[in-house]
C-alpha cells in the first residue's frame, strides 16, 4: 500500500499535540511495511536535522513553505470564502497546486488528511480512497475558550465555532473513513453520523518512556508546548493557585514548568521555586526528574499523551476531570483527579507525603498505559482501518 499523508505542519520537532501525533501514525504505517510519502506545509522553518528525523520513515517528503505575508492573505481571503480561520489559515490555490502536484507525482493507492485544515485541499478527488484524522474536537475547546476571551474577540470565537461545524458537516462525505483520539471528543463532534467515526488512540512506545534511575531534582512536574493556550492556562493556574496552598504546608515544594516557546504568562512564573526550561532535547529527563507529576488541565481537548508518557514512565500523576475522562484510568488507583485548586493541593501533597501510596499509584498507572495505549495496538487498528478502506473503495468501484 502507498500512502500520501497530507499534513498542515511537519511533524517535527514534535512539540505540538498534532506533530506527535503524525509523527507515531508515519512510524506506524512503516512498521506495518506501507509505503509512506508526506506531503506537509509549514508555516516556520523546517531544517535539514527535522527533515533526517522522518527520511528513515518515507519514501518521499514533499514541503511547501508559507511567509507572514502569505499567511495574512489566507486570513484575510478566509473572511471572503465564509472558512474557518483555523482552514484559511493554510488554503491557498498555490498550496493547494502543491498537494495537487504531489498526488499527481505520487499516484497513491490512498489519501491520508491529518485535520480538517486540510480537507478542502481533496475536496473533488474521487478517484482515490481518502482518510481524515479530525485528532480532537476542536469546537468543544474553542467553546471553552470563548468564556474567557476578551470581549472584542468573542464574536470571532463565535464565528469559529459556527463555521467548524458547518465545515466538519460538509466535509464529512468527502472521506471514506474518519479517525479520531477518544469517544469523548468523538461525542462531541457536530455531525449527525458520528457514530461512523473509528476512535484511534495514541500510542505510546513503553520502551523509550520507561523509568530512568536520576536524581529526583523537581516535586512537581508540567510538561507541554507552553505557547499553546490550555496548556499557559495550566502553567499559570498551578502556579499562581495551586502551588500557595502547597507551599503552606511544605514550603520547600519546588515546581518543573517544561517545554518549548514559554509564553511571557508562563515565564513571569518562574522564581526561586519554579523553573521554567523552554526548549529541551529529551523531555523524558522532565518527567524522570520529578516525584509527582500534574496536568492540571481548564481548556482544551484530546488524550492528554503527557500523561501517557509520565505514567509510562512511573511518575504518579494527577489530572482534572477534563483530561481523565479521554484517559479512563481509574482515579485513587491509577490517577488522582480534582477540579478546584484545593483538590490539586491535596493531591500533590499526599503523593509528596505518602511515598508508599504514590510508588503503588505510580505501578498501577504503568500497567494501565501498558495495557491500553501499547504502540502495537495502534499500528494494527490503524493498519487494519486503512486495509478496509481500501477494500470498501475496490468494491465501490466495481
Amino acid at each position: 500500500m502507498k500512502v500520501l499523508f497530507i499534513l498542515s505542519r511537519f511533524p517535527y520537532p514534535l512539540e505540538k499535540g498534532d506533530k506527535l501525533r503524525a509523527f507515531q501514525q508515519i512510524m506506524n504505517m512503516h512498521a506495518s511495511g506501507i509505503e509512506v510519502h508526506i506531503a506537509a506545509i509549514s508555516d516556520c522553518p523546517v531544517n535539514k536535522s527535522h527533515i533526517e528525523k522522518i527520511e528513515p520513515y518515507c519514501k518521499g517528503i514533499r514541503l511547501i513553505q508559507m511567509n507572514k505575508m502569505q499567511i495574512f492573505m489566507n486570513l484575510l481571503f478566509s473572511f471572503f470564502r465564509s472558512l474557518p480561520l483555523q482552514v484559511g489559515y493554510f488554503y491557498s490555490s498555490r498550496n493547494k497546486s502543491f498537494f495537487l502536484k504531489a498526488i499527481n507525482e505520487v499516484q497513491p493507492d490512498l489519501i491520508y488528511c491529518q485535520l480538517i485544515r486540510t480537507a478542502l485541499f481533496v475536496k473533488d478527488l474521487n478517484s482515490f480512497p481518502k482518510v481524515i484524522d479530525y485528532q480532537d474536537a476542536f469546537v468543544k475547546g474553542t467553546r471553552q475558550r470563548l468564556a474567557d476571551a476578551p470581549v472584542l474577540l468573542k464574536s470571532l470565537f463565535r464565528r469559529e465555532i459556527r463555521l467548524v461545524e458547518s465545515f466538519e458537516k460538509k466535509t464529512f462525505n468527502w472521506f471514506h473513513k474518519h479517525f479520531i483520539i477518544s469517544e469523548q471528543d468523538k461525542e462531541h463532534l457536530s455531525f449527525m453520523e458520528k457514530d461512523r467515526v473509528v476512535v484511534l488512540p495514541n500510542g505510546i512506545d513503553t520502551v523509550n518512556f520507561m523509568t530512568v534511575s536520576i536524581h529526583k531534582e523537581y516535586d512537581v512536574t508540567f510538561v507541554g508546548n507552553m505557547n499553546y493556550p490550555p496548556n499557559v492556562d495550566a502553567s499559570v493556574f498551578l502556579v499562581s493557585e495551586v502551588m500557595p496552598l502547597v507551599w503552606k504546608v511544605r514550603p520547600e515544594t519546588n515546581v518543573q514548568l517544561a517545554g518549548a516557546n514559554p509564553a511571557a504568562a508562563v515565564r513571569r512564573m518562574e522564581s526561586d521555586k519554579v523553573k521554567v526550561t523552554g526548549w529541551v532535547d529529551d523531555i523524558r529527563m522532565c518527567y524522570g526528574k520529578s516525584k509527582v507529576f500534574i496536568a492540571p488541565m481548564r481548556i482544551g481537548t484530546g488524550l492528554q499523551n503527557k500523561l501517557l508518557e509520565a505514567m509510562s514512565m512511573k511518575i504518579p500523576s494527577i489530572t482534572t476531570s477534563l483530561s481523565a475522562e479521554p484517559l479512563g484510568a481509574v482515579p485513587g488507583k491509577e490517577i488522582l483527579v480534582g477540579n478546584s485548586k484545593d483538590e490539586l493541593a491535596a493531591h500533590i501533597i499526599k503523593l509528596l507525603s505518602d511515598v508508599d501510596f504514590a510508588n503503588r499509584m505510580a505501578e498501577q498507572a504503568h500497567l494501565f498505559v501498558t495495557g491500553n495505549f501499547s504502540m502495537e495496538y495502534s499500528r494494527l487498528l490503524l493498519t487494519s482501518q486503512l486495509e478496509e478502506t481500501l477494500r470498501e473503495f475496490g468494491q465501490k468501484k466495481r
